[in-house]
Formats: structure tokens, C-alpha cells, sequence
């Protein structure tokens, strides 16, 4: 397929321009550079002589898009409603115009999305799917922020549920969470510092965010491995940010009406699988030789929780909440091999994507398991097929199980190690 041909941004700051990603060209600092924690500066030439075209963002402007990386925003899928995947490619945005203070007036759609929220599960929190509902709509009356990620998240679902009207929902959900962003990020540090139930609406919002940003990164389809990494480490960066902004409070927010949330987060990262699937991975990472025991506990535990997921505990939904959190759960030191893109560290994402092929029934994933770990094994090559041979044989078998017909069963052959594109 032949890459669409898009403008590149000539307004972009000036780091996004050395790591070669699109920009969201949102001032002082754009998203990318605040959720990497990077110094973010643009070029003397673009404050000046410059136009307002209706489609680059203005300093202020409501209408910046976000992105958890810069190429290609959370629009990319709009134009494939009927798969809701992206094959490459930058995508025209969707953006809402007029200043940061002008919100868009409340319509028959945005109630049509907030009783599709009330209706169902779109947290996959199984458990207490109704108390999370009536929790966040509490803190969300209070804070506008959170009701309209609560309004975008229930489009963005909607897109699945119905792939017909895929383009219109993903506008939905682009405009509502630019909004919940312009209003999240015009918060001063002494919002948080006003009362602990603050932060509780800080973590039901990043919650809400996290799983439709993970849906929207899972959607893309990259054309070269690198590119779909550098993507999740931003999703990854997204999630680790929120939870530092918790995790010294954590005493305090299990006394409130999200406690008990919370608690089953804790119980959660106990958890330990008990199959043999990740034996393999395990006795390769306990030999390597450079890792230190916190690097290498650090790793362990991240395959601990997929094994967890894999094993296939009854509670579907739960296993797939286990996955979701994943990101937040690793540990830094492992956070740090992924981001130095490490091959032993990779080949620990063979088996997430693994565990996404197993709970690809839950709307977030979809097929995106069996698509990342395919790109994987092409980027290894032959030198660490022995890594991955056992997630990669597992999918094989999951789809030979089902109708290999409707899963392009094409992309696999004859070699047990791995698979193969055509």
C-alpha cells in the first residue's frame, strides 16, 4: 500500500522536529514534549507572519489535537469505519475552533454518549462496573473535565459498536477529548492541592483517558516496528505520569469513594500466573548476564502479570483489566530496557501481545495482537526467533483453532518459530 502523501507541519516545536514526530503545535509546550518530560521550545519564526489556516492549532485554540505521539494523531482510523484501523499514513483532523473558554453547547448527542456510558462497561472493571459508573458521574457533575472524557470515551466505544458511523463517533470522541484535555491542562498546581477528592477525580480521568488512548494506539497499524514502539512508549510515559501524581497519596485516596477501587488494583499486582507458557522467557532473562537484580525482578514481575493474564481465569473481563494496567504495574528499570529497545525486553512484548490475542474479545484490543506480534518477529529477525518461538507457535495455534479465513490466516507459514509477512 502506497503511503498517503501529507503537508508536513512547518509550526512544530523544535524537539518534535529532531525526533522527527508530528507536533501538536500546542503552546507554551505541546503534548508530547509534557507527557516525555521534555523541554519544549518553537522556532522565533513561527510566532510571527503566520496565518491561521482552520486546521494547525493556535496558541489558546480548543481545536490543538491531542496524541499520546505525534504521528498520527488519534484521528488516523476515522476513514476506515468499517475496521476501525489506520494503515499508515497522517489523517486530516477534526478540530474544533474558537477559544480555550468556549466549550460546545450540550446537544442530543451528548446525551445519546452519556446514556451509552451509563449502559454499559467500558472500563472492563467487572467487578464494580456500577459503582465506578456512579462514582465517576459524581465526581464528573463537579469537574467538566472528567464528563467530557466520560462524553469522549463513550464515542470512541460507540465506533466499534457501530462501524457504519465509525467517522462521525471518532469526530465525537477527538472534539469531547480535546475539550476534557484544554480544560485538564489549564489546571494550576494548586487545583491538586486544594483537597485529596481532587486527585480522586485525577485518577478516574487518567483512567478513562489511558483506555481510550490505548484503543486509539492499538488502532494504528504502523509500517515498521520502531515507529509502533516509540508509539506505546508514549502511551507508557502517559500512564507512569498520572501515577507518580497518585502514588504518594495512596494512604488517603483508600478512605475515599474510590478506595475500593484502588484496593483491587493492589490485589491485582499480587497476582502470579501458574502456567508454563512464559518458562521459556523466564529462564532466558534470569541468564542474562548484565542485568541487575532490580532490572531483572522488575522484568520478571512484568511476565508474572501476563502469565496471569494468559493462564485464561474465568473472569474474562478481569484478566483483560490486568492487561490494561499493565503499563502502570512494570517497574521503571524495565520501563527503561523497552525504551533503550533492548532485544531481551522486546521479546517480553511477544508475550503481551500474546495476552491482547487472548482477551481480543474486550473492544480495546480487537485483532491488535496478532497484528504487533507479526511486526515484532519481522523487526527481531532470525537471531532472536528462539525468544519468541513460544507466543509466536501459541497464536498460530489460537488461529487455527478458529476460522483462519476471517484472521488472514495468509500472514503465517510452515515455520513452527515464528511467522511471517507475505
Amino acid at each position: 500500500m502506497m503511503r498517503r502523501k501529507h503537508k508536513n507541519s512547518k509550526r512544530g516545536c523544535l524537539e518534535c522536529k529532531r525526533r522527527h514526530i508530528r507536533c501538536d503545535e500546542i503552546r507554551p509546550q505541546c503534548i508530547n514534549c509534557t507527557t516525555a518530560e521534555r523541554d519544549c521550545s518553537y522556532p522565533r519564526t513561527t510566532s510571527s507572519n503566520s496565518t491561521n489556516t482552520g486546521n494547525s492549532p493556535v496558541e489558546g485554540s480548543v481545536g490543538a489535537r491531542y496524541s499520546v505521539s505525534a504521528s498520527p494523531p488519534i484521528t488516523s482510523y476515522a476513514t476506515a469505519p468499517t475496521s476501525g484501523l489506520m494503515i499508515g499514513g497522517d489523517m486530516p483532523s477534526f478540530a474544533l475552533s474558537g477559544p480555550a473558554s468556549h466549550l460546545p453547547d450540550i446537544n442530543m448527542v451528548h446525551m445519546e454518549l452519556l446514556y451509552h456510558y451509563l449502559t454499559n462497561d467500558l472500563t472492563s472493571y467487572p467487578e464494580m462496573a456500577e459503582h465506578f459508573k456512579q462514582v465517576s458521574m459524581s465526581h464528573a457533575l463537579r469537574e467538566p473535565y472528567l464528563m467530557y472524557q466520560i462524553l469522549a470515551l463513550a464515542a470512541r466505544h460507540l465506533c466499534y459498536c457501530r462501524p457504519e458511523s465509525a467517522v462521525f463517533y471518532q469526530m465525537q470522541a477527538i472534539q469531547l477529548q480535546t475539550c476534557a484535555l484544554s480544560l485538564f491542562n489549564s489546571l494550576d498546581i494548586g487545583y491538586f492541592n486544594q483537597s485529596i477528592s481532587k486527585l480522586a477525580t485525577v485518577f478516574l480521568f487518567s483512567s478513562q483517558l489511558s483506555i481510550q488512548t490505548l484503543c486509539d494506539m492499538l488502532s494504528y497499524r504502523d509500517y515498521d516496528f520502531p515507529s509502533a514502539l516509540a508509539r506505546f512508549m508514549e502511551y507508557l510515559r502517559l500512564n507512569k505520569g498520572a501515577d507518580r501524581l497518585l502514588d504518594s497519596h495512596q494512604a488517603e485516596i483508600m478512605g475515599l469513594d474510590i478506595g475500593p477501587i484502588f484496593e483491587l488494583g493492589v490485589q491485582w499486582y499480587n497476582v502470579s500466573g501458574e502456567g508454563y507458557e512464559c518458562d521459556d522467557i523466564r529462564r532466558r532473562i534470569m541468564s542474562v548476564p548484565d542485568l541487575d537484580t532490580e532490572t531483572r525482578d522488575a522484568t520478571l514481575k512484568a511476565i508474572d502479570l501476563l502469565q496471569w493474564v494468559i493462564d485464561g481465569e474465568p473472569r474474562a473481563v478481569s484478566r483483560a483489566h490486568v492487561l490494561l494496567s499493565w503499563t502502570t504495574m512494570i517497574g521503571p528499570s524495565f520501563v527503561e530496557l523497552l525504551e533503550t529497545g533492548r532485544p531481551e525486553a522486546l521479546t517480553v512484548l511477544a508475550y503481551y501481545y500474546l495476552a491482547l490475542h487472548y482477551c481480543r474479545e474486550v473492544w480495546v484490543f480487537g485483532s491488535s495482537g496478532q497484528y504487533f506480534l507479526l511486526s515484532l518477529s519481522n523487526y527481531l529477525g532470525p537471531e532472536w526467533t528462539s525468544w519468541i518461538e513460544t507466543p509466536c507457535r501459541l497464536l498460530r495455534q489460537s488461529v487455527e483453532r478458529e476460522d483462519a479465513d476471517s484472521l488472514d490466516s495468509n500472514l503465517f507459514r510452515a515455520d513452527p518459530g515464528t511467522f511471517h509477512r507475505n
